[in-house]
């Protein structure tokens, strides 16, 4: 039995390199042959001659039904209240956020950035320009909250391809947006005036923080971040 001396996972017999942050394995006293059975199976569970392309137009053809019916049956209904909308509007963002993607060859994040933004601007938008909610919360409340959390997508996407992570540094950067996001949506609340009380917003920023704090701290200590990772991946 041998354990990693980088994050200290305990290690399989055969293993080459630590599952968990690819550590080279090093131990003189145990002596590992290639007749010994590996933790993972060499066996593809998955087909790796799949068509993408040809699964996603699948896909889009089998959601593209129900918005036919859909549109046709409130058309010759009911044409006065125009709710295929939603169904039109949802259908296109599942599309855009999950089948899209299997059209390219290589996935761009930023592009998908780009797209998955309009796309959940646009989705929104369609609740205002139906009226729900009041007239001036979409670009006073909603709008604001869109941009600040792309924003902070973006930067984890920069930051996260600049160079290799480790998890726990992910995780507190998600919690710091998380923060971040918040305490923008609470500041445009109070000032498009649709916000009587902060306990709610106080409540979560507050628990929010204390797991900034905890994962600043496990990020900083490296005994804390090898017991977290015994305790969740293995």
């Amino acid at each position: 039995m041998s354990y990693c001396v980088n994050c200290g996972v305990e290690l399989d017999s055969t293993a080459k390199k630590c599952a968990l942050c690819d550590t080279p394995v090093y131990n003189p006293a145990l002596k590992s042959t290639n007749n010994e059975p590996t933790p993972f199976s060499r066996i593809p569970m998955i087909p790796t001659n799949i068509k993408q392309k040809f699964v996603a137009l699948i896909i889009t053809y089998i959601l593209l039904i129900p918005n036919i019916v859909c549109t046709l049956i409130n058309l010759l209904v009911n044409p006065h209240n125009l709710w295929f909308v939603y169904v039109l509007s949802s259908s296109f963002l599942v599309w855009v956020v999950f089948i899209f993607p299997f059209f390219t060859k290589k996935l761009h994040p930023y592009i998908m950035w780009a797209f998955d933004t309009i796309t959940i601007a646009l989705y929104v938008f369609v609740f205002h320009a139906k009226n729900l909610g009041g007239e001036k919360w979409y670009l006073g409340i909603a709008l604001p909250t869109i941009l600040t959390v792309s924003l902070c997508v973006l930067f984890f996407i920069y930051w996260g391809r600049k160079k290799k992570r480790h998890w726990t540094s992910k995780m507190l950067l998600i919690f710091i947006e998380l923060v971040i996001s918040l305490s923008a949506l609470c500041v445009c609340l109070y000032i498009a005036q649709h916000m009587i009380t902060f306990d709610v917003f106080i409540v979560i920023d507050a628990c929010c923080l204390a797991l900034v704090f905890f994962w600043l701290y496990s990020n900083r200590s490296k005994k804390v971040r090898a017991w977290l990772g015994r305790k969740i991946f293995v």
